[in-house]
């Protein structure tokens, strides 16, 4: 993989294809292997760019691991690359990564899918951190990664990203994931989702237990204009439960979106 130095850290990125260009942000524990198949359905039309976040795999962690962080370090490699402005798939902790993002170089979007995340979770957030601790207290991260990816993943999901996921996730230190994931669950970018000014679409799987459909439906609420699509099959990481749906969710919009741009 290609790396680039930005803000002390170095990040490593996959990308591939010609076209408009389009920032795949990944989620929690994971890297830029989770958009494989997104990498190679779009890179026909698209300039893909897929980063492994500081902190998550090859990447480094010299600094800080925030979700603060995570977007000021994307927005300083887009325009390090001369990329923008770009279309942004955002999964997960990249909803509120994008958002972020977005309030601080609204200039580099172009549109923005929002899938399987959150504008807030309040009470509940801080309830995962403490139950995150504790859980990783008494157990190894291998251990924590396979109860995590078994509570994560649909149950029709292929083997090979069950075993990715795993993989990705027990890869991580205690202290690294611990300590994203403060900043993730505790997030609330209500305020600044509801000033996204950008062609915005939220996908969520039906059967998301980790971000609830519900979550969505209050992004979409929230932001202005923007629509809700339900992913049948498909549970936190649509794009890697359901890969023909998600696409089937996000492929119209961005085809619109880009054709806009052009």
């Amino acid at each position: 993989m290609p790396t680039i130095e930005v803000n002390g850290e170095t990040l490593a990125f996959h990308r591939a294809g010609r076209g408009a260009p389009l920032l795949l942000i990944h989620s929690l524990g994971t890297g830029a292997w989770m958009w494989a198949g997104e990498i190679a359905h779009f890179s026909d039309r698209f300039d893909v760019i897929a980063f492994d976040a500081r902190g998550h795999g090859a990447s480094t962690h010299n600094g800080p691991v925030t979700i603060q962080n995570i977007a000021a370090d994307l927005v300083a490699a887009l325009k390090a690359l001369g990329v923008g402005p770009a279309h942004v798939i955002a999964i997960s902790m990249g909803g509120p990564i994008a958002t972020l993002m977005h309030a601080k170089a609204p200039e580099a979007f172009a549109s923005l899918v929002i899938a399987d995340s959150f504008a807030r979770q309040g009470e509940a957030g801080a309830a995962r951190v403490k139950g995150l601790e504790e859980t990783l207290a008494k157990v190894s991260m291998l251990d924590y990664a396979k109860a995590y990816a078994e509570g994560t993943l649909h149950k029709d999901a292929a083997p090979r990203h069950m075993e990715a996921l795993v993989e990705s996730v027990a890869g991580m230190s205690k202290e690294t994931y611990l300590e994203i994931a403060r900043t993730v669950f505790t997030a609330d970018v209500a305020d600044l989702m509801a000033k996204l000014a950008l062609p915005v679409r939220v996908v969520v799987g039906a059967q998301d237990t980790r971000t609830p459909p519900a979550m969505s439906e209050e992004i979409a609420r929230l932001v202005p204009g923007a629509d809700l699509k339900v992913i049948a099959d498909a549970a936190h990481l649509a794009n890697l439960d359901n890969p023909d749906g998600f696409r089937a969710a996000v492929d119209p919009f961005l085809a619109r979106q880009a054709q806009k741009v052009a």
